[in-house]
């Protein structure tokens, strides 16, 4: 792995101002100006200056004094997938916001990578399944999208690789089970999809609630008519989904996960060109002028008549107060332990948020040269994605614009023990490199040979919502994780669930909930007299008339 570093010399700083930063295609270009007359570059500026080119931040905007927006109907706090989502549906609703993004980047977990070797590859986010309310938002900007219509991927098993080189999943299921196998698991996916079906109906029956107390392992296993291998076919599939082990969720949300595997299972999408392509297109639309990024909220407080929220610039250190009628948190729960709320949080609200588990992932991005994909070709179709073991991760296709590309890029999404111990920094990059190298060329023997390159990204070790045996997305303390608290809304897919959709489906239920005017409870006790925000839009649109 090679890494720059880009000196600029203070004597040239001096001589010429830094004027701007000019995003083109993921570079960034300086653009210098000679001053006239002007006095030499106090060090502060200069400090500044590097700072604000590794934030991507203009130097003027560090000093800034515009003060914050007037009152706003959403104070919304994070400017990921779920973020973007609520201002997009607030905007269709004639609602005003303003988000205050933490980092220096939008989206969140939805990012692309592009290298010199005309080569680019996810960083988090990979499908876009079906039922993602995603889509909608996609198909309304126009965003170009790529389909797939099998869910099931080329896995190993027993040391060896089941290549997926079929045209749908009952011809690669059948391809690698016995009649016998085949026939029981049939079976078992069709009582998985009436118990989902009657999860969605009533998540509170008696019968599922019992099914909280065992671990989703446990559960399958009691199926006497499953063979080992359909064992390891429900694991190794299902668990990069979750980005845990199966034995650490309970059978309840088990359920809930699978179904995107049941029958034909789900058809995914990527957009054409990088996942990024679709943070940025939801940006423009809700506009940029409304995200405030490098703006950490460290104070929410919430009164009979609005919310006051206090953040900080991450550059400066300076303070802001935004107010607002309502603020929607769509960060992760365990970043609320952050956040100073007046009045607190309840102890049913604390319990909720420090008994959720989580689910971690780790990015490497592998570059080769092109002869390396006969690796994974098989009779002239490449089997990828391929689930494997221990640091390989599931292993996805990068994509490149050019046809003839020299190089080519192996996406690794690794998940489970072996990506806590690289986000947790146990393990250096010379270390992961060899982990990586070395189990390349065990699975695929004398690929090594054509490894160029490689890119890590971290993220936090609780990067996936999950819950424990004894919990689920569905129990009590999840279901007041959903309620709003006075005038604060929690979404996000740590209140609904492991995937991008239930990020994007939060989303909708906090703008369903504002709109209709659904009254809410104040921590005081006393009621709320809900927000009517103006009809901005066609009469269909969601929201009361004054």
């Amino acid at each position: 792995m090679s890494i720059t570093i880009i000196f600029i010399q203070y004597s040239l700083l001096r001589k010429y101002e830094w004027q701007d930063i000019l995003p083109i295609d993921s570079h960034y270009v300086v653009k210098f100006e000679e001053p006239e007359a002007r006095s030499k570059m106090k060090p502060t500026w200069f400090l500044m200056s590097i700072l604000s080119f590794c934030t991507q931040i203009r130097p003027s905007a560090l000093f800034a004094t515009t003060p914050p927006p007037p009152e706003v109907d959403l104070i919304i706090v994070g400017a990921g997938l779920s973020g973007l989502s609520t201002a997009y549906h607030a905007k269709k609703a004639g609602l005003t916001y303003i988000l205050l993004e933490a980092s220096p980047h939008i989206g969140g977990r939805i990012r692309s990578a592009s290298y010199p070797e005309e080569l680019q590859g996810e960083v988090g986010l990979e499908e876009i399944w079906e039922e993602n309310p995603t889509l909608d938002i996609i198909r309304e900007l126009h965003i170009p999208l790529e389909k797939f219509v099998t869910v099931f991927s080329s896995y190993q098993f027993g040391g060896k690789t089941l290549s997926f080189t079929q045209d749908s999943n009952e011809s690669f299921l059948q391809s690698i089970l016995s009649p016998t196998e085949y026939q029981a698991y049939q079976v078992w996916d069709a009582r998985m999809a009436v118990l989902y079906a009657q999860l969605q109906k009533n998540p509170k029956d008696p019968a599922l609630v019992e099914l909280q107390k065992v671990s989703f392992s446990d559960w399958v296993k009691q199926d006497k008519s499953l063979t080992e291998k359909i064992y390891e076919l429900i694991r190794i599939q299902s668990e990069p989904e979750y980005g845990t082990s199966w034995s650490q969720i309970c059978a309840l949300d088990g359920i809930a996960e699978w179904h995107i595997f049941s029958g034909k299972g789900e058809e995914s999408y990527h957009v054409i060109g990088g996942n990024q392509k679709l943070a940025e297109a939801m940006a423009a639309a809700v506009g940029m002028e409304h995200l405030s990024l490098n703006t950490r909220v460290t104070q929410i407080q919430s009164t009979e008549n609005g919310v006051l929220v206090r953040a900080s610039d991450a550059s400066t250190y300076r303070e802001s107060l935004y107010r607002g009628k309502y603020v929607v948190s769509t960060i992760p729960l365990y970043m609320l332990q952050e956040i100073q709320f007046t009045p607190p949080l309840t102890p049913t609200h604390r319990e909720a948020i420090q008994s959720q588990t989580w689910g971690s992932y780790f990015t490497a991005h592998v570059i080769l040269d092109a002869a390396a994909q006969e690796y994974w070709h098989v009779k002239g179709k490449n089997i990828l994605p391929l689930r494997a073991e221990g640091p390989l991760g599931v292993i996805y296709d990068g994509f490149s614009p050019k046809a003839d590309a020299t190089k080519v890029l192996l996406n690794l999404l690794i998940t489970g023990p072996a990506a806590e111990n690289f986000n947790l920094r146990i393990r250096s990059v010379e270390q992961i490199q060899t982990d990586i190298t070395q189990s390349l060329d065990t699975l695929w023997p004398g690929s090594g040979k054509f490894i160029r390159g490689f890119a890590f990204y971290r993220y936090h070790p609780r990067a996936i919502a999950s819950w424990p045996v004894g919990r689920s997305r569905f129990d009590t303390l999840s279901d007041e994780m959903r309620k709003p608290f006075g005038r604060v809304y929690f979404a996000g897919d740590y209140t609904e669930g492991t995937h991008s959709h239930h990020a994007a489906q939060s989303a909708l239920r906090v703008i369903n909930s504002i709109t209709h005017g659904e009254p809410a409870a104040h921590p005081s006790g006393a009621q709320l007299v809900p927000h009517a925000p103006p009809c901005k839009g066609p009469a269909t649109s969601p929201c009361k008339k004054l």
